[in-house]
């Protein structure tokens, strides 16, 4: 884990284009943008704004310049809507559709009810993690992951995650993750699943 490095702003750009990549093919996105060019585009404009928030307000580690990442919500700083606004969240109807936005906040709408109902104690979220496709398979995401598990076990904290790519459920399993539950994410959305990850002694 020597690699990882707090997200600065010098590598923004690069992590943006990282994060494009990796979710290229998650159902969620394949769902809310069928057409490849306008989810290339759109998904781009839309990881900004998680990419801002994690600055802000949350805990966003690196590797390889740019080419892993991983964002953290910490217990002390949730999510609301008004951090969502100050990183950007306003200007996306506009920049990715209203309809793929409405399909995009209803998905989440959906996920949060999970969320709340299986992790309601202070916790931290495993928001996004993403590795550039050339990479992956290197253990980079896997390292990224075990270093804020690693921060959360120290803190007593549970850890929760959401998912719409079955294959990624065995990757989380392996790191001490369990589905809570899994339910569509709209209609005629793919299945989401819910993962909770309760805290483990420090070694």
């Amino acid at each position: 884990m020597d690699d990882i490095q707090p997200l600065t702003r010098e590598v923004i750009d690069r992590a943006t284009i990282t994060l494009e990549r990796a979710f290229s093919t998650d159902p969620m996105f394949t769902w809310i943008f069928p057409d490849p060019i306008q989810r290339s585009q759109s998904l781009r404009r839309l990881n900004r704004v998680p990419l801002e928030y994690g600055l802000r307000y949350g805990h966003v580690t690196q590797s390889n310049n740019g080419l892993a990442i991983a964002i953290w919500i910490p217990p002390d700083r949730p999510m609301t809507m008004g951090r969502m606004v100050r990183s950007g969240a306003l200007k996306m109807p506009f920049r990715i559709g209203f309809g793929p936005f409405a399909k995009f906040m209803g998905a989440n709408e959906i996920m949060g009810r999970l969320h709340k109902k299986y992790v309601p104690e202070p916790h931290w979220q495993l928001l996004i993690v993403g590795v550039d496709p050339e990479l992956q398979g290197r253990g980079l995401g896997t390292a990224l992951v075990k270093e804020g598990l690693a921060r959360a076990d120290r803190a007593n904290c549970p850890c929760y995650l959401d998912t719409s790519k079955e294959q990624n459920l065995a990757f989380y399993e392996r790191l001490g993750f369990a589905v809570v539950e899994a339910t569509a994410l709209g209609d005629g959305g793919p299945t989401g699943w819910a993962m909770r990850r309760d805290p483990r002694g420090s070694s």
